[in-house]
């Protein structure tokens, strides 16, 4: 098979792969759900009670800001669900610290090592967007390292996963990628302001 019929290959792994955290997306949204019906209560309770907001802002930009917290709420939902609520407890065992052995050599090897940076992408993109302290590229990137160590540790202790450094190492690499994308929207969204 040529490079091109391996690509095809690549690209197919991944596309079918992708259909199980889409598959996912009801429980993250669920989630999410959960979360508004949560937060209109409190902010109910705080009125009826005549409780002062935490902090005023703009009708828009409290409308910005929950919509932004809840694709954080139905992305993690969803990552936890592929990561570690779909697999049974002891199920997967094992712990690898070497350095790209996930890599493989067939396309489904490839493919798996690719889906780990994809993965991390949106965890790049929202955490800036939620809050300012994300968008210093050393305390984001370094949010998605911890995250991802803490998801490996909990799948090494409940045996739901395979514990390696590679999926530290892509998951890390995915927030780095989803904080380029940030920064580029970001900046493009300053520069059309100003031409405005």
């Amino acid at each position: 098979m040529g490079n091109w019929g391996n690509i095809k290959l690549l690209i197919n792994c991944i596309a079918n792969d992708m259909m199980e955290p889409i598959g996912y997306i009801p429980f993250g949204l669920i989630s999410g759900i959960l979360y508004l019906v949560i937060l209109h209560a409190r902010r109910s309770f705080r009125r009826k009670n005549n409780l002062p907001e935490m902090k005023k802002v703009s009708p828009r930009a409290a409308v910005q800001k929950d919509l932004i917290h809840f694709l954080i709420i139905v992305y993690a939902g969803v990552l936890l669900k592929l990561a570690f609520f779909s697999r049974e407890p002891g199920s997967r065992t094992g712990i690898s610290l070497l350095p790209f052995e996930t890599w493989g050599t067939t396309e489904i090897a490839h493919a798996f090592f690719i889906e780990n940076i994809l993965m991390f992408i949106p965890f790049g993109v929202l955490l800036p967007l939620a809050s300012a302290r994300f968008r210093k590229p050393a305390v984001c990137i370094l949010s998605g390292l911890l995250c991802s160590t803490c998801l490996e540790l909990m799948q090494l202790i409940t045996q739901r996963g395979f514990c390696q450094l590679d999926d530290i190492m892509t998951n890390t690499l995915g927030t780095a990628m989803g904080f380029v994308l940030f920064s580029a929207g970001r900046r493009l969204k300053d520069r059309f302001a100003r031409s405005r």
